[in-house]
């Protein structure tokens, strides 16, 4: 059989020196001045607006200890910093150049850096952890790809230790077989889920590319967006990422008896359909760059889902 492990790893570590032309949602509206914000029903940043909707389900007052795994350029916990001085962050990042940025960033916060890979990390260093933040970085974990139907049969014969484990995975966590004849697997999310959750963490959340986003009826004539339900390849200069299957990783967190609330970014980055905004989606944007830009905006806001988890 023939699957392959798409691994971003070698490349974060030794390869990348920019996050420019790989705009996350963060990044976008971290600029005071992006037309971005403008469309936006509360102009802010990314940061205090996930905050604030976090605190409808988290009590983040309360929040000391916060573990931020590959923080970007440390705009997000600026910003909760920015709401909440009490709070003791660690920032634990695989890429030396974003450690960087990151101190850059928070350099006036007392922060605490590690410099390691995630499915490495020791679990005793999660112990007495408030929240865990994974944000718009889960489709940078392993991945398996091109998985074919055939191993859920009774007669496959499996010698393999990969996909020995992808089998325990499916019936440890009674995962929807995938329907196609070829899949692909977030093993390396699912495990980072697993590690959290066996830590005990109170609360977690995690954001990423969605393979099963969907937008509101409502909204289908002016956002277009195409969901397959298998994670999907996404080519970004140097390395592929893939899209994230959250259906599976909420049958993980239900497993370790955390309840969960999921969502798009649309429910947290809220905007009004004005006019002017549905003349830029429905033109997809094509009449300026500003224009352009706020359409992908838009789309990314339902491409993108969260969930917030809860022990």
């Amino acid at each position: 059989m023939t699957f392959k492990i798409n691994s971003t790893k070698e490349y974060h570590m030794n390869r990348l020196n920019s996050l420019g032309w790989e705009l996350t949602v963060c990044n976008a509206l971290y600029p005071e001045n992006t037309p971005i914000r403008t469309m936006l029903s509360r102009n802010d940043s990314y940061g205090h607006l996930l905050y604030d909707y976090l605190s409808q389900w988290i009590p983040m007052e309360k929040i000391k200890k916060v573990i931020e795994i590959g923080g970007g350029y440390g705009y997000l916990m600026k910003d909760f910093l920015d709401r909440n001085k009490s709070l003791e962050p660690c920032m634990l990042d695989i890429s030396p150049f974003l450690l960087g940025k990151q101190e850059e960033t928070l350099g006036q916060y007392d922060v605490f850096y590690r410099e390691e890979d995630f499915l490495e990390t020791d679990p005793a260093i999660l112990a007495g952890f408030d929240l865990a933040v994974l944000n718009e970085n889960l489709g940078d974990f392993p991945t398996l790809t091109n998985l074919r139907h055939e191993i859920f049969q009774s007669s496959f014969e499996n010698t393999d230790p990969t996909l020995k484990k992808v089998l325990n995975l499916f019936e440890k966590y009674n995962f929807n077989q995938p329907k196609d004849e070829t899949f692909n697997l977030n093993i390396g999310a699912i495990e980072a889920l697993e590690k959290l959750c066996c830590s005990g963490i109170s609360y977690i959340y995690l954001s990423e590319h969605s393979c099963e986003a969907l937008v509101p009826e409502s909204l289908r004539p002016s956002v277009r967006i195409e969901s397959t339900g298998d994670p999907e390849r996404i080519s970004l200069m140097g390395h592929d990422e893939y899209t994230i299957k959250f259906s599976y990783l909420q049958r993980v967190a239900h497993a370790f008896n955390y309840r969960d609330i999921r969502g798009s970014f649309a429910d947290f980055l809220t905007f009004d359909m004005t006019k002017n905004l549905r003349f830029i989606l429905s033109s997809g944007g094509r009449y300026s760059d500003e224009g352009e830009m706020i359409c992908q905006f838009v789309e990314d806001l339902y491409k993108y889902e969260y969930l917030i988890l809860i022990r």
